[in-house]
């Protein structure tokens, strides 16, 4: 699909810019619908907060993450979906502007900004 991000159609690429969001920013956590406590102890720690308030700070909610219809459809092609099943949608998936990656709306990061997501007017 043309004027995609590339990440969403290269798997290599999407993987070698997720892990350096793993290395660099944290991301994380890796199966975030576990409790998960060392994890949001350890990044509530880099932002000097409260484990409880660090849990509320999701990619779902980062101004950084895009969810528009275009940034979807480029996810989907790139995932060749062909059915009905809407992946993008139900995987929470979205774009990460910072890191250049298919990242997970329930997962978040040390770069977590206020204000998010990006999405359609």
């Amino acid at each position: 699909m043309s004027n995609c991000p590339p990440a969403t159609q290269d798997v290599a690429l999407n993987l070698a810019n997720r892990q350096k969001a793993i290395s660099i920013a944290m991301y994380g956590p890796a199966n975030p619908g576990l409790p998960n406590e060392a994890y949001w102890a350890k990044l509530a720690a880099v932002w000097k907060i409260a484990p409880t308030d660090a849990w509320t700070m999701r990619c779902g909610n980062c101004a950084a993450f895009d969810v528009t219809a275009k940034v979807r459809a480029c996810i989907a092609a790139g995932l060749e979906v062909t059915d009905t099943y809407d992946l993008p949608v139900a995987g929470m998936l979205g774009y990460c502007r910072m890191f250049h990656f298919k990242c997970a709306g329930a997962r978040t990061c040390s770069a977590w900004v206020a204000g998010g997501p990006i999405k359609d007017r």
